[in-house]
């Protein structure tokens, strides 16, 4: 069975289907947020090394091309390609029939295929970078001996680490688990000069970001360390229930218990792979799958934080599985029966999220008019061009009968939901979206901000409110302005009901600080 045509066969649906979700949902938090680091290229920014926004900057022609389509082009792109790459090391390890199992799991992964492989985030450039530099180290742990061939594939691994670091910072883990591989099994790398000129291409790639936060006293590695930092505080449960349950829906539950399987086999030597693979796939998995789960008893832990080592996981899995499945069998059959019930699983949560967005009678949300709609993820991508439309004829009649100046900017006191009003609404309108509040709170727009004109004294501004984020705007804005005034109460609704409010004020006359 021709086992590379299936995988690129595969390849092309997934596409197929990823771009139609693309294409048929507005931006979520996240997302809008990194379309606006494509608006001001950096070498870095506050949460996130670069590539996220470079890639953005990549996939929408210069931003020529804004739709949501072209903003997740590059989460598609990098999808197919760590599909193949999926595919390549399974074949590496053991068979193309394995490296086909590996590349069907890895599309039936909500986290690799949806979360990362079709909504943008640092996390989509990153897998490639990992995958790729996984990769390599197959091709290096193969046996004890060190050749020049294996050197020259070291500095590669280095290169790829640094472009890898630019996308998400975890990615330093598969270093370490090659150099816990190095420490524990071949010793003679550490007297290799190949291994430092390695990590110091990483480094040297590495180093826009580490000048970057050299200029700005580290802020990025701070806040994220405030972020981890157990010191102090209790054990979570609800924190740690709620990261367990996310790894097991992040990673589809069909495939999360066979994951688990495929490790105790493995621990026991009973997935048919030889040692050198075996122990360099364990060591870059679970280092950072225990460190996250260990944060988690203490502090909130995003799911999708573990998401690369599950890689190495995946393919012991597909290992364990062409152990356990006859040949036979999956001629007939194609896939073994849990891979097919595990690709039905997301293709029907993808179909039934899509409906869901676009569909649903009201919110699943809050039902209290102030908070209504707090809780409902799926407003984050619903309705947002709607509101693009009823902004633009409450500023036009606002202007013409003089209650607000014509260039009356957009205030908004977090990151969320700033970016999405400004790529919604702000940037169609041709109106300046200002943050107002502590770095904590507004994020990377304390460098959009210098981007912009600021507010100047006597300045108007609207303030646009959502009921699933709301905030006491006279207690947020009574300093900056001397006259807040409640405007209308847009209500969007979905399916015929009402599912969100949007609440507009007026803010007058910026008092300048």
């Amino acid at each position: 069975m021709n086992y590379k045509r299936k995988t690129v066969l595969l390849i092309a649906a997934a596409t197929v289907l990823r771009c139609i979700i693309a294409s048929s949902i507005a931006l979520g938090n996240d997302e809008v947020y990194y379309r606006m680091y494509a608006q001001y290229l950096q070498a870095n920014y506050f949460d996130h090394p670069p590539a996220v926004g470079w890639l953005i900057r990549c996939s929408t022609v210069n931003l020529l091309f804004t739709n949501e389509l072209f903003v997740r082009l590059g989460a598609i792109v990098c999808a197919a390609m760590c599909t193949w790459l999926i595919f390549l090391c399974g074949k590496k390890i053991n068979s193309e029939r394995t490296g086909y199992f590996a590349a069907v799991m890895y599309t039936a992964c909500i986290y690799s295929s949806i979360i990362a492989g079709t909504f943008i985030l640092p996390d989509s450039p990153q897998l490639v970078c990992w995958l790729a530099g996984l990769y390599i180290l197959l091709g290096i742990v193969t046996d004890s001996s060190i050749t020049k061939s294996k050197k020259r594939k070291l500095f590669w691994f280095g290169a790829i680490m640094g472009l890898g670091m630019l996308c998400k910072i975890h990615t330093a883990f598969l270093w370490l688990g090659f150099l816990l591989y190095a420490l524990m099994y071949n010793r003679q790398w550490f007297k290799q000069p190949a291994l430092y000129i390695a990590g110091f291409i990483t480094v040297l790639f590495f180093y826009p970001v580490i000048q970057w936060n050299i200029n700005h006293h580290f802020v990025t590695y701070l806040y994220h360390s405030n972020r981890v930092n157990v010191a102090g505080g209790g054990i979570d449960i609800a924190a740690f229930g709620s990261f367990a349950a996310g790894q097991v829906f992040y990673y589809n539950p069909v495939l999360f218990f066979l994951f688990a399987m495929a490790l105790i086999a493995t621990l026991r030597k009973l997935v048919p792979l030889s040692a050198s693979y075996r122990r360099l796939l364990l060591l870059t998995s679970l280092p950072l799958i225990v460190l996250a789960t260990g944060i988690a008893i203490f502090k909130t832990v995003l799911p999708h934080w573990t998401g690369p080592a599950y890689i190495a996981l995946l393919l012991l899995t597909a290992c364990h599985l062409q152990r356990n499945t006859s040949l036979k069998t999956s001629t007939v059959s194609s896939l073994p029966a849990v891979l097919r019930y595990a690709t039905g699983f997301i293709v029907v949560l993808a179909l039934l999220g899509i409906a869901a967005i676009h569909f649903y009678p009201g919110t699943l949300g809050k039902k209290e008019k102030t908070f209504y709609g707090e809780g409902d993820f799926t407003l984050d991508m619903y309705g947002w061009h709607q509101l693009k439309n009823n902004m633009d004829a409450i500023m036009q009649q606002d202007a013409q009968q003089h209650v607000m100046k014509n260039d009356a900017a957009i205030v908004c006191n977090k990151w969320f939901p700033a970016a999405h009003l400004d790529v919604y609404v702000a940037m169609p309108l041709h109106k300046r979206c200002i943050a107002i509040g502590d770095t904590n709170d507004i994020h990377q727009y304390v460098w959009i901000n210098a981007e912009r004109k600021a507010l100047q004294q006597g300045d108007d501004a609207y303030c646009i409110v959502p009921s699933n984020e709301m905030v006491d705007v006279k207690a947020v804005y009574q300093k900056y302005f001397s006259t807040i005034i409640p405007g209308p109460v847009i209500e969007q609704r979905r399916s015929g009901t009402i599912c969100r409010y949007f609440y507009v004020w007026r803010l007058k006359n910026f008092i300048a600080q």
